[in-house]
């Protein structure tokens, strides 16, 4: 008779031990470390996956190595261990702490080079780290360049290419503890390209191939306010810059359906994320908050006149846990009773020591009814 399964995985597994594992396996169940930015972690379904790798890229400001800062806090606030690979020798301690880093408790390393900032990764994935940050893949300098000068000789070219290829090879087979991997990128312009996007990222086409997301952040705009400063004889009116606005995009995904997007601003006042804002926008996209006129309402709770006002009911709601983004949507207590409090980019109490959550899939709903848990999930 043909054998299930089950028992072709028994055999194998007599033969050599612990090679092969049923799909159904606790080993295959995705667990996200969140990182405490909530629109970010609206698209990454809750965050960055444990045992894979994500790319984040972008142009200069837009709020890329702040991502990641954000996320150490988020992991060592919850007991876990972070790791950040500097190779743009541009850690600061102070705003590392303004962001929630215990700089007494983060490993950083300055390479050299690429192959010792490879190398030294591949040990800390091995020792069962929580959260490896590098920033950034076009600063990661491979050794031929470093030990060439450039009076002498241009150095072989796709150097960071080929480095990167094998890089993603080794660090993979390196990471069975559950380590989320996240790569910073920046972007390029590649010269003479007349149609399409002339728009690239250095280290070739392996981390785009590896990476479990791909999320591209970009600038959408400002808001300024008006302002003076004295210029040597006289006070002159300027427009000061208050909010950044920033559109993140996801360009890939192997855990969700790809190319969502979200925008929300960063408030340069307060240096965070205006959180209550983006869930304000959010909710009037998926039909949970309605207005009329100037009286804004939430499904279950009574008008409320003013965006002011409402910000300020939907920030206490917030905060006291009964409002919450849920996975992918925007969950109020009337819409689903049965929903944790607990909610991505917020304090989640971590079901253990390395601050993972459980990624929550929810069905996509026609437009009133209630979201509800996907089977078997």
């Amino acid at each position: 008779m043909k054998k299930t399964p089950k028992e072709l995985a028994a055999e194998i597994n007599k033969l050599v031990p612990g090679a092969v594992r049923m799909g159904s396996d606790p080993a295959f169940e995705m667990t996200v470390l969140p990182t405490g930015v909530l629109p970010i972690d609206y698209l990454l379904r809750g965050g960055l996956p444990r045992g894979r790798m994500v790319e984040i890229y972008g142009d200069f400001s837009t709020l890329k190595t702040y991502v990641a800062l954000r996320a150490i806090a988020y992991t060592q606030q919850h007991s876990g261990t972070a790791a950040l690979v500097d190779t743009e020798h541009a850690f600061d301690a102070e705003w590392a702490t303004a962001c929630g880093v215990q700089v007494e408790n983060l490993i950083v390393q300055h390479p050299p080079n690429g192959e010792t900032a490879i190398d030294s990764a591949e040990l800390l994935l091995r020792s069962g780290l929580d959260l490896l940050v590098f920033d950034s893949v076009a600063a990661t300098l491979p050794k031929s360049e470093q030990e060439t000068k450039i009076s002498e000789k241009t150095p072989q070219p796709a150097r960071l290419a080929a480095l990167m290829s094998l890089a993603l090879r080794k660090l993979t087979a390196a990471n069975q503890g559950g380590t989320a991997i996240l790569w910073i990128n920046q972007t390029r312009m590649q010269v003479g390209v007349s149609f399409g996007n002339p728009e690239t990222v250095p280290g070739g086409k392996a981390l785009p191939f590896y990476a479990s997301w791909r999320l591209s952040l970009r600038k959408a705009g400002r808001v300024t306010a008006d302002s003076s400063v004295y210029d040597g004889s006289k006070m002159k009116a300027v427009k000061e810059v208050r909010r950044q606005t920033i559109r993140a995009f996801t360009e890939k995904s192997k855990l969700d359906r790809p190319y969502k997007e979200a925008y929300f601003d960063f408030d340069l006042t307060t240096n965070g994320i205006d959180e209550v804002a983006f869930m304000v926008n959010l909710g009037v996209e998926q039909g949970v908050i309605t207005k009329n006129g100037a009286m804004w309402s939430l499904k279950g709770y009574p008008a409320v006149r003013g965006i002011e006002n409402f910000r300020t009911t939907v920030d206490t709601l917030k905060l006291s846990g009964m409002l919450n983004l849920n996975g992918a949507e925007w969950v109020s207590p009337t819409m689903d009773t049965q929903s944790s409090p607990a909610s991505a980019g917020e304090q989640l109490a971590p079901s253990s020591p390395a601050a993972t959550v459980k990624r929550r899939r929810l069905k996509r709903s026609a437009p009133g009814s209630t979201p509800t848990q996907a089977q078997g999930e």
